[in-house]
């Protein structure tokens, strides 16, 4: 995977997010838990700050992904925050919405780790009713990108597979009650990933992805990218995302996901399929 050394500690703009991250940091660290920064704010990061790709769908929310080993944990992590003075707790019944009340930011922070249920989704207490999938936060945790930011901030950032992997299980989650919101995000980074800073690693690294008759520079980019997911999974994982992705590959299937993420369909389905046959090669030489 591309490993340039990402510097944002220049970024103006990005003071607000540094505040809270430092806040949060202060609480965190004292819990001894560790956390991420996922979702929009990640993608931004990664993307829009990075490499200069703009992205379409704006949002004020801040996603971080916590590791827990129980809710008592994650109870006295959001008791913390609040005690802390920083951080409000809406009213209502969601216990991973908050309020960073210096920066007004609105926050989205999701446990995962030892709450997980074998199927890796934690059911919400105390009803248990809302389900959450937390498919691929470990492995994005573990691949995790240590970024500056203003202030000597540093956080932590799923790098853009990781943030594919958290996209295709949110997908596959929403994709019926949230049409679009999510297709639209794997969209921009199956059609860009060659442009962050991947195009002479691909040359040097992945030759053969250039052996083929009707070369298409997204399409490399996406078969590449599916190998890079792969290197983040276990064969069970990229398993997983496999089935949720190649009926979307199929041009004579629903096509759903190419639907939702405004892509024209013959193409679209061809940049899924490119991702899956990645994917499905690193699979091949792990059993090899």
């Amino acid at each position: 995977m591309n490993n340039t050394s990402i510097d944002l500690s220049n970024r103006p703009d990005l003071k607000p997010l540094a505040t809270v991250v430092k806040a949060l940091q202060a609480v965190t660290s004292v819990l001894g838990l560790r956390f991420f920064l996922m979702g929009a704010a990640a993608r931004d990061l990664m993307l829009l700050h990075t490499w200069g790709i703009k992205t379409k769908r704006e949002t004020k929310d801040v996603d971080f992904a916590v590791m827990v080993e129980t809710w008592d944990a994650f109870t006295n992590l959001r008791q913390a925050l609040t005690a802390s003075g920083e951080f409000s707790a809406p009213s209502g019944p969601a216990l991973h919405k908050l309020r960073h009340i210096p920066t007004k930011l609105p926050l989205d922070i999701v446990p995962f780790g030892g709450i997980e249920r074998a199927d890796r989704t934690i059911a919400w207490p105390p009803t248990q009713d809302e389900v959450f999938d937390c498919f691929g936060a470990k492995e994005a945790l573990a691949a995790s990108v240590e970024v500056p930011l203003p202030g000597g901030v540093k956080v932590l950032v799923a790098s853009i597979p990781a943030l594919v992997i958290l996209k295709i299980a949110a997908w596959n989650d929403r994709k019926l009650t949230h049409p679009g919101r999510d297709a639209s995000d794997l969209a921009l980074y199956l059609t860009n990933y060659m442009e962050c800073g991947n195009t002479d690693r691909a040359a040097t690294e992945h030759q053969d992805l250039y052996a083929v008759a009707d070369y298409d520079h997204e399409a490399t980019g996406c078969r590449l990218l599916g190998r890079d997911i792969a290197m983040l999974l276990d064969q069970e994982a990229s398993s997983r995302s496999l089935k949720i992705l190649l009926p979307e590959a199929d041009a004579d299937g629903a096509l759903l996901l190419v639907q939702q993420s405004g892509m024209e369909l013959g193409h679209g389905s061809r940049l899924v399929g490119a991702l899956c046959q990645g994917l499905a090669e690193r699979i091949g030489n792990a059993n090899t």
